[in-house]
């Protein structure tokens, strides 16, 4: 058939390398992100924020910021709509603040300077109310209350199957820990921007998200608008990394002000507005329990999670799916208390909880298998879920699926084999003289990808070039690029011959956006869908040109031929040419599986450390990240993302982490300086090696699989397993600082040695 063309043939676009087809765009500044575009009469707005962690405003006077020359609009909690954003708990502006950087007013003025002067001229008077900053606090009896119904965000998030007491009992070994991760912050490069112009009824916003639909749904629902009056345009956006995925408070308040102002306004944060109003990564908090059998297999696993949501959230978060999904566990429970906290705004974050649950699970499993006097390689292949066993489809942990396409037993064997699995230390931290250790540890991860709806549009011109549509954005992912080559696979047409538009809602059907491993398999399959609909149209136009059937045609190199015939072909161009007007394929596809099958996208992580057992530094020697990534679109992307991935989740191990005073709530390192997240001056990429493990999916185009989240997911389990293997020092606190392994190295001497370290 020719809907079929390219289906099972040699591949000529898909699998090759090059650079991203808006690369030069990016680098030489011709792409615009939002907060390059300026409008006529662009005002600039700034917001009025809490210096308390919580408090109830009584009094506020805006009029001496109104009186200040060049001011043109001012809103305070009382000119907001009161709807939540996007079914969360937050509405745009409030009268009671939860955490110091919540807004609650705004200015708009003809520049930033008078701006930033008004909002010193607005009189406010504050109640201060308690306030609690610790998850666990937060529900104890008589702990400050931040919502009439409590501060637990609805019911605890529960899994069961089997009984684990039961398991527990039957167990040979069991161990209990207790594992925190604290609340870091994201590292977008670009920080939250918006700009609202009202023209008439209808709105049109520019704003840095990764899912423009979800935007355009909280604005229509927020001014009451149709579909129709609304247009979100998100074309380039300078990294998400979740903290963007869902609907944020800035877009609302740029369009209050430049409704009241009559004029287009212009809201961009500030590096410290960013890493205070993004919704940063949450803090967990895992007591787990597991136990074992002597013949390795995991009877029982228990896991009790606390999680610091701050103030509000997003309604997107949680742990990931780890303790369900990955390991076969005979009895298991899983319970996660969301829980309101007076610090900063909580979100997804890349691999939203999975980073977190990596590091608690493969910690614990490390530690038994340790206790045990098991490789824990062997221990984890053991256990890990294969091709043909039951897995859970949904959320709710009932194993309703089968398992195919399962990658995970390749990567670890393969990741192994490239770092020298069996270089590691028999017994932890013996054996190695002088002040430098070196251990190698593993960890290993999976997530899902290809859910809810996604829509793409592909029109081929009179010329014969192509414009591909679609409501996703491209965060720094090069999807651009990838969807094009699925497309250009499909169609038999160059890429130098694509335009893409990005992220604008009134330009492409609906799409979910650009999170959740979910824009390669969504939207691919949605634009492969729609390639494939223009390639019918296009042999049905060129079918009596040439005096064929549309099922006997093919077009390769944007020429279209009659299979076995080469006297017989004419031009793209040319067949478009007589048809006289532009073909336009639609592809909408809902969720990338159906049915019992069940594929799941895996990897494994090895690492190498060097421990200085003088100073505490930890240095990575040597990191294999090995992904089943099923057929890579193009292999450079697939590359450069699994090593992006890795290193931004190192550099959880280091720093990033956001501290609150307690006696204060605020934060104490809202900055670059401060945050110390890592640059690339602290990693050496030529010690991080990545495999590319080809393993096709049964559901993505032409096999292809998304990786975005997880190659973020294992460093943090993977680095303190290796600090153990070098050093007998066991960290289940991150970020691993210097101080903690020599905290954890003194604590091993005798006390006389102690004492002089």
């Amino acid at each position: 058939m020719a809907q079929q063309q390219n289906q099972n043939a040699t591949l000529n676009v898909v699998g090759t390398r090059g650079p991203n087809i808006d690369a030069i765009a990016r680098v030489t500044g011709t792409a615009k992100y939002t907060g390059d575009i300026e409008l006529p009469g662009m005002l600039h707005a700034r917001v009025l924020r809490s210096p308390h962690p919580h408090a109830r405003i009584v009094g506020i006077d805006t009029s001496k910021a109104e009186a200040l020359p060049g001011v043109k609009a001012v809103i305070t909690y009382k000119d907001a709509p009161k709807l939540p954003i996007w079914g969360s708990r937050q509405f745009v502006m409030n009268d009671r603040v939860r955490f110091v950087g919540e807004g609650f007013a705004a200015v708009a003025a003809t520049d930033l300077e008078t701006a930033d002067r008004a909002l010193r001229l607005i009189q406010v008077q504050f109640e201060q109310l308690p306030f609690v900053m610790d998850p666990e606090e937060a529900l104890k009896p008589g702990a400050p209350q931040l919502f009439p119904d409590g501060n637990l965000e609805g019911q605890a998030r529960a899994v069961t199957r089997g009984s684990v007491e039961q398991g527990f009992k039957e167990s040979d070994r069991v161990i209990e820990r207790v594992y925190r991760c604290p609340t870091m912050w994201s590292g977008s490069m670009e920080p939250h921007a918006a700009i609202a112009l009202w023209e008439g009824a209808k709105l049109t916003m520019w704003c840095s998200a990764q899912s423009p639909n979800r935007v355009h749904m909280n604005m229509t629902q927020q001014f009451d608008l149709s579909d129709a009056n609304c247009r979100i345009i998100s074309s380039y956006v300078g990294g998400g990394f979740g903290t963007k995925s869902a609907p944020h408070v800035d877009e609302t308040i740029a369009a209050l002000l430049a409704k009241k102002a009559g004029r287009p306004v212009k809201l961009q944060y500030t590096r410290e507005e960013e890493i205070l109003d993004s919704n940063t990564r949450f803090e967990v908090k895992m007591y787990m329990r597991v136990g074992v059998m002597k013949d390795m297999s995991i009877r029982a696993l228990d896991v009790r999670a606390y999680i610091n949501q701050g103030a509000y959230h997003s309604r997107l978060g949680g742990l990931g799916n780890h303790a369900t999904h990955l390991y076969n566990i005979t009895h298991l429970r899983t319970q996660q208390f969301r829980v309101h906290t007076n610090i900063a705004n909580t979100g997804p974050t890349r691999g939203v909880g999975d980073p977190q649950e990596c590091f608690g699970l493969d910690s614990v499993l490390d530690e038994i298998a340790n206790e045990m006097g098991w490789d824990p390689m062997a221990f984890r292949l053991k256990n890990i879920k294969r091709n043909g066993d039951p897995v859970p489809r949904g959320q709710t942990g009932v194993e309703d699926g089968v398992l195919i396409n399962q990658g995970a037993e390749l990567c670890i064997n393969q990741g192994a084999a490239r770092l020298g699995w069996n270089r590691r230390n028999p017994t932890p931290g013996a054996g190695q003289s002088g002040p430098k250790a070196r251990g190698i540890g593993m960890a290993v991860t999976e997530r899902g990808g290809g859910a809810g709806l996604a829509g793409a549009e592909v029109k081929i011109n009179l010329d014969g070039s192509v414009v591909m549509s679609f409501a996703s954005t491209d965060i720094g992912t090069g999807s651009r690029t990838t969807l094009s080559m699925i497309a250009s696979e499909v169609l038999g047409v160059p890429l130098s011959k694509f335009l893409t538009v990005a992220g604008d809602t009134e330009a492409a059907p609906y799409d979910g956006g650009s999170q959740g491993n979910r824009t390669l398999q969504s939207t691919g399959r949605a634009v492969e869908q729609a390639a494939r609909d223009c390639l019918q149209q296009v042999f049905a136009a060129a079918a009596p040109l040439l005096k064929a059937m549309p099922a006997e045609l093919e077009m390769r190199d944007s020429v279209v031929r009659v299979r076995g015939d080469a006297q017989r072909m004419m031009a793209l161009s040319e067949v478009m040419s007589r048809r006289g007007r532009s073909i336009v394929g639609d592809g909408n596809v809902a969720g990338a599986q159906t049915g019992m099958n069940v594929e799941r996208t895996p990897g494994a992580h090895f690492v190498e450390v060097e421990v200085d057992r003088e100073t505490g530094k930890v240095r990575i020697l040597k990191y294999v990240s090995a992904h089943d990534v099923g057929q890579p679109i193009n292999l450079t992307i697939v590359e450069n993302q699994l090593e992006g991935g890795t290193i931004q989740g190192l550099a959880l191990t280091q720093a990033e982490e956001m501290r609150f005073d307690p006696r204060d709530g605020k934060c104490l390192n809202a900055n670059f300086l401060d945050l110390k997240p890592p640059t690339m001056m602290d990693f050496d990429p030529r010690v991080i090696d990545i495999i590319a493990v080809d393993n096709k999916s049964a559901f993505g185009p032409f096999g292809a699989k998304g990786l975005g989240e997880n190659p973020n997911h294992p460093g943090m389990a993977a680095v303190a397993n290796a600090i153990y293997n070098a050093t007998g020092v066991r960290l289940r606190e991150v970020p691993f600082t210097r101080a903690d392994v020599l905290q954890g190295l003194g604590q091993q001497r005798p006390a006389a040695q102690t004492a002089r370290g």
